[in-house]
């Protein structure tokens, strides 16, 4: 099977099958949310979280049938606290994070991305759709484009030259995913949009047969995988929902282009997005000089005392 050469591997030796799964909250079946007056709030949360781990779970099987050797789970909604370890597949590592530093969940150990439990973007009008933030960003456009955290996050595993190979959620999330990354992505829709508070979830038994079937599809066809093309120069308009959410950024020397409209932009997609998420022009650049082979502290810690 396709495995990518990488830093990691002239370091141990070891050619080493890695997936990162990106979970979010919204799109596994089951989850039920409302408005809270301007953004979103779930209302069965007990359940979205053992609906999410389910679907994790599926996904992690048909991975470990493909042959992956190594899986890390990224919880990433909220304050990463959606999914019990101890409900978790025996071959998942689950990754928690609470503060951004470094600005990226990936680097250039990994072979493959999926993301799970996805949504689609703030303007979609799908079930419990925004983009990254339902109570502050209104619109987000990446060198002209409308993108949402689907194609933000598939950009980021390419900045690693590291292929999203599959993405789940509402069939909008999918329809989306495949506009950004192609027809020939795995997708696998979980529920039925109607509205953005009303949905139609698909039988979770047979979500957990496609999610499953997917991802060994999936990581068997790697070699077949693409990365999106990441553009010379980089450049995010965001559209803020009220104008006090621009003061901050503002203040840290990001460009205002009116009382609720951001531009971020360089030529290094990480470092426009570490600017998107509080870190000040320049210095998430300096500090940790990021490339497609840089690898993440955990990923040397974890080498460093795996057998």
């Amino acid at each position: 099977m396709y495995c990518k050469t990488n830093f990691l591997t002239t370091l141990t030796g070891v050619d080493i099958m890695k997936i990162m799964i990106l979970t979010d909250l919204e799109g596994p079946a089951g989850v039920n949310g409302r408005s809270d007056g301007i953004g979103n709030t779930m209302l069965n949360r007990p359940t979205a979280d053992l609906a999410l781990v389910n679907e994790v779970n599926a996904v992690c099987r048909g991975l470990v049938a493909a042959g992956a050797d190594e899986i890390v789970v990224m919880d990433g909604h909220g304050g990463s606290n959606s999914i019990d370890i101890f409900k978790l597949h025996p071959k998942a590592s689950l990754m928690q994070v609470g503060d951004w530093s470094p600005m990226v969940i990936l680097d250039g150990s990994y072979d493959a991305f999926i993301q799970l439990g996805c949504h689609a973007m703030q303007s979609s009008g799908a079930y419990m759709c925004h983009t990254f933030n339902s109570h502050g960003v209104a619109e987000m456009r990446f060198n002209g484009e409308q993108i949402g955290e689907i194609g933000i996050s598939s950009l980021a595993a390419a900045y690693f030259n590291v292929p999203t190979i599959m993405v789940s959620g509402d069939d909008a999330a999918c329809h989306e995913a495949r506009a950004f990354l192609g027809d020939g992505l795995e997708v696998v829709p979980t529920k039925a949009s109607i509205n953005r508070y009303s949905t139609v979830n698909y039988p979770v038994e047979e979500v957990y047969r496609n999610l499953e079937a997917a991802a060994e599809r999936a990581l068997r066809n790697l070699d077949k995988a693409v990365c999106p093309q990441l553009p010379e120069h980089c450049e995010l308009i965001v559209r803020m929902m009220c104008p006090n959410h621009a003061n901050g950024p503002e203040r840290l020397g990001i460009e205002r282009l009116d009382e609720v409209t951001l531009r971020y932009k360089d030529d290094d997609f990480m470092e426009v997005w570490a600017q998107r998420n509080g870190w000040a022009p320049g210095v998430h650049k300096r500090k940790f000089n990021m490339n497609p082979n840089w690898l993440h502290p955990y990923t040397l810690a974890r080498s460093a005392f795996k057998d």
